[in-house]
């Protein structure tokens, strides 16, 4: 501890004063009087700092000192601050209430929805280019096709719903609608887009109709309201058993039940046929859809397929120009000559189809017949198709065939007297009248299906009888009397 004052500095310090207090009366005497002299005196003494304890405050230590804790922070803030403290959450609910300045204000952001019907020719990139979408971003919604590529496969008709940003002109969403039951959405996340397939299901609803033929098929059924599919299909499905362009008669009938498809209340399409009967010049047929495991066709309520191992005509005609006759007069010859087929009268180009699957056995020219086409069936069954204009590319000697694929074509070479086909069929050899022969039918059903299927045929039988109106009841009344 400091006991003394050192004399030199505290010397210093007096006679710096002095010279101050000196210069300040001269500068403040305005006076004209002579200068006078002050005389100072100073008497310099030794002083013991022991006298002097109590009397001057003693100098702060320089050691570093301790940070005040929480406490006592507190308590120095509460001490000195004049206003109250503001809870920090009501300071956030008073500033939130504040305007926010205009150009800090976070703008609502807003889309523009667009929808675009494919038209031929069309393609993504054309359709979105015209909405000004980017490249970048049609490239990117390409992607996330590219697997399935259902955008590449959308066809005339279906359309494309898609959502574009207004401030940047971005594609969010784009929607391909490819039906009433089935769209994929394609969503933008960040910089990709992600694809979802969306299915609807119908409500199937089932339908029965009749008819009575006064005119012909298709006339009196879509009178009756049955769409031109069902009849067409109808047909195919009895076309074994029933020539339509011959077998036909005024007062035939026929009941039909079918599914109708609805989405929402509106009717958007039809099933399938479940089961129909048709009565023909005195005859009933009757046929019922089953599902196997391997696969979906027509059988009798026995359970017999309705496909037959041959389709009675191969060809769309117009009309028989010449009937199967063993004794037939030869056009040209004016010979009895017999004439072992059928000859159908059809327009030149029109399609020949194969009457059952087999192999080509022959592909060529054949005398008179001109060109030829014959098919083995196996079991001793041929057809011959004669007078062709031309082959169809897959028809050549040894190629297999499936019973209604196109063979060739209706012409008028060899000795025609114009465009027909003539067809003739054969078991082991012996020619039959292609329009009475008895065709075999297909594979029958496995026992184990049989089974199953005859409990089911019966209910279905008594469903479609069950919706038969009176006089379609008596019609059938007579037929199994």
């Amino acid at each position: 501890m400091i006991n003394k004052i050192p004399l030199k500095p505290l010397f210093l310090a007096i006679s710096f004063l002095s010279a101050l207090v000196l210069i300040i009366v001269l500068l403040s005497d305005d006076s004209e009087q002579p200068p006078q002299t002050i005389a100072l005196e100073t008497h310099l003494q030794i002083i013991d700092m022991s006298e002097l304890e109590g009397t001057i405050p003693k100098i702060p230590s320089l050691q570093k000192r301790s940070l005040p804790t929480n406490k006592d922070a507190t308590k120095d803030i509460t001490e000195t601050q004049s206003q109250p403290i503001i809870p920090v959450d009501q300071e956030k609910s008073q500033l939130a209430d504040l305007p926010v300045p205009q150009n800090l204000q976070k703008k609502e952001v807003t889309y523009s929805k667009e929808t675009e019907t494919v038209n031929p020719g069309d393609s993504l990139s054309t359709i979105l280019a015209k909405h000004s979408v980017s490249p970048t971003d049609i490239y990117r919604v390409s992607q996330a096709d590219k697997k399935n590529k259902e955008l590449l496969k959308m066809r005339p008709g279906q359309t494309l719903e898609f959502e574009i940003r207004d401030d940047t002109n971005a594609l969010e969403k784009l929607t391909l609608v490819k039906n009433k039951l089935e769209k994929i959405e394609f969503t933008r996340k960040d910089k990709t887009f992600t694809a979802e397939k969306i299915t609807r299901t119908p409500e199937i609803v089932q339908t029965y109709k009749e008819s009575t033929i006064n005119s012909s098929l298709f006339v009196d059924g879509l009178k009756s309201g049955i769409d031109q599919r069902l009849l067409i299909e109808m047909a195919n499905v009895f076309g074994w058993d029933i020539d339509f362009a011959l077998d036909i008669r005024k007062g035939d009938s026929f009941s039909i039940l079918y599914e109708e498809k609805f989405l929402d209340g509106e009717k958007i399409g039809l099933g399938n046929i479940l089961a129909a009967q048709f009565i023909n010049n005195g005859r009933q047929y009757q046929a019922i859809r089953y599902e196997t495991p391997t696969s979906t066709s027509y059988y009798t309520p026995d359970g017999l397929a309705m496909r037959k191992a041959f389709i009675r005509t191969p060809v769309e005609f117009t009309r028989i120009s010449s009937k199967f006759n063993p004794n037939r007069i030869h056009p040209l010859f004016k010979t009895s000559r017999p004439h072992r087929g059928v000859d159908y009268a059809a327009p030149s180009g029109t399609p020949v189809k194969s009457a059952g699957d087999g192999k080509v056995k022959f592909a060529g020219k054949q005398n008179g017949y001109g060109n030829v086409v014959i098919i083995d069936h196996g079991k001793g069954y041929t057809t011959l198709y004669a007078h062709l204009r031309s082959f169809a590319k897959s028809t050549r000697k040894g190629a297999r065939v499936k019973q209604g694929k196109t063979i060739a074509y209706v012409g008028q070479t060899g000795w025609a007297t114009g465009p027909h086909l003539h067809y003739e069929f054969r078991i082991n050899g012996v020619h039959k009248n292609p329009v009475t022969v008895k065709l075999p039918n297909d594979d029958p059903m496995p026992k184990k299906e049989l089974k199953q299927y005859l409990p089911y045929a019966q209910k279905v039988t008594a469903l479609l009888e069950s919706y038969h109106s009176a006089d379609y009841q008596l019609k059938l009344a007579s037929i199994r009397n």
